[in-house]
């Protein structure tokens, strides 16, 4: 009775033990430079953000061994947290007593999205482009509220995107114009053989209302040596988007085809910033965003405590008086050739451009074929007309063995022809040109692609060949060749 009972008492322990151990897991899932990033973003009720994250640093209480990144959207008050590859989706609930996770969506199968460019527009998350499954995609999805998944948003080409390749490729969304906008994609050299990629020099627009990408050009070759740098980060002020190389900050206009530089004072005051809080002799982790026209610089200590800093751009601190082109505009035929003619020719396209091609064939072919019988009479009776005494009684003996499934030997046309006492070599071309005459004339009388008098191996002796006329015509020359 006492064993049962201390058995009781153990069970008992070791239950409280584990209510107690995840009491305080779901408590305190979040660290404390997740506080201080979701602290400050709060702060913030009426701009958006999309940033990714670093899951080694920012985990928010999720585990993150299949993932190393976490895509983070933020719509005016709402905050949403997706680890790329994994299709969960987590919206951040805050409260008086912290901060917790709320899982929204229901996706079971997972391994594609990782790096894939992810952004919010007009209230819905999207997701473009990523690696899975040995391959680079260039799909868009969107997280649906009805269905709770991440459903294809359509698209009539798919172009590669990847965030975080060597080449720096750049994405921007321009949430005015709902346009997303996309340097140096990539193209799979001969997946899954080879996994390597190319590069594709030009700049793409998808536009989200009529759900077609355009190739707007390639790239200016000085704007392209500057991003092939690699020391730079990246802000999304509305139509503008900007980009630090060194410690210059530029900007990009996509739509008007623009880019030039910030104002010295500007860049001077950004630089000033960067240097007051990252100049420093020890170790540090960094993430820089902007929420509308204010810039944040965030520092996280070898501690993982956060310290920011931050400064505001406006459009008057941009340096317009000098400019240069982004992409090489294509000429109005490149243009319609690259953005409606190749896009159009879809597999689907190409496999019914076939399939009516081999209809079109056929039905010409049989139309050729089927010659009126008055014509037909007209044209047989020219060719009979043509023939010699020796070719008309060479075509009338070789009917006549025909008709008895039989085919003529060649000492049989050496007799007709008269060169049956001559040697095999002449024997042989006095056969070959008469019968190469009658076909020829037959051709040109008939109109009629294949040869009247054919020729097969003899099933005794190889070397000999035997002759005949072609079967389809015994109909048309039974007329002129009766038995």
């Amino acid at each position: 009775m006492r064993w049962k009972q201390f058995l009781v008492f153990l069970l008992f322990i070791i239950s409280s033990i584990n209510a107690n151990a995840a009491s305080k897991l779901d408590n305190t899932p979040f660290k404390k430079q997740d506080i201080a990033l979701l602290d400050l973003l709060y702060k913030d009720s009426v701009n958006s953000l999309n940033i990714q994250l670093n899951s080694s640093i920012y985990q928010f209480g999720l585990d993150n061994k299949e993932y190393r990144n976490i895509a983070l959207f933020k719509q005016k008050q709402e905050i949403w947290l997706q680890p790329l590859g994994t299709g969960k989706l987590f919206k951040v609930n805050k409260s008086s007593t912290g901060y917790s996770l709320q899982r929204i969506d229901s996706t079971i199968h997972s391994g594609v999205n990782f790096n894939s460019v992810s952004f919010s527009l007009h209230d819905t998350l999207f997701q473009y482009g990523g690696s899975g499954f040995w391959t680079i995609r260039g799909l868009i999805t969107y997280f649906s509220n009805s269905t709770h998944e991440w459903e294809l948003y359509p698209s009539h080409q798919s172009v590669n995107g990847y965030e975080g390749l060597s080449n720096y490729a750049f994405y921007h969304l321009d949430t005015l114009a709902n346009k997303l906008y996309a340097t140096n994609v990539v193209e799979l050299k001969d997946p899954p053989f080879d996994l390597g990629f190319n590069v594709v020099d030009s700049v793409y627009t998808f536009n989200f209302k009529t759900k077609n990408w355009t190739n707007l050009g390639p790239l200016n070759p000085e704007f392209k040596k500057m991003i092939d740098k690699d020391n730079f980060y990246t802000l999304h002020l509305g139509k503008l988007f900007l980009f630090r190389r060194f410690f210059d900050w530029h900007w990009v206009d996509f739509e008007n085809n623009l880019y030039g530089n910030l104002k010295i004072e500007k860049n001077s005051e950004a630089k000033q910033k960067w240097l007051n809080l990252y100049n420093t002799k020890s170790t540090y982790q960094d993430l820089q965003f902007n929420l509308g026209n204010t810039c944040y610089l965030i520092k996280l200590d070898p501690d993982l405590n956060t310290t920011y800093t931050s400064f505001t751009i406006q459009k008057e601190d941009l340096d317009l008086s000098e400019t240069k082109y982004v992409y090489k505009k294509n000429n109005f035929i490149l243009a319609f050739y690259l953005n409606t003619v190749v896009p159009f020719f879809t597999p689907n396209v190409y496999i019914l451009i076939i399939v009516s091609f081999f209809i079109f064939f056929v039905l010409y072919r049989q139309r050729k074929k089927r010659v009126p019988k008055e014509v037909n009479a007209i044209l047989n009776y020219n060719f009979v007309n043509s023939l010699t005494i020796i070719e008309k009684e060479l075509v009338q003996v070789l009917y006549q063995q025909q008709l008895k499934g039989e085919e003529i030997s060649p000492k049989l046309i050496n007799k007709i022809i008269g060169v049956q006492q001559k040697d095999t070599l002449t024997q042989n071309k006095s056969r070959s040109d008469h019968f190469l005459k009658i076909n020829q004339k037959y051709k040109l009388a008939t109109q009629q692609e294949l040869p009247l008098i054919v020729k097969s191996r003899d099933s005794i002796d190889k070397r000999q060949y035997n002759y005949g006329l072609e079967t389809r015509y015994l109909q048309e020359l039974s007329k002129y060749f009766k038995s």
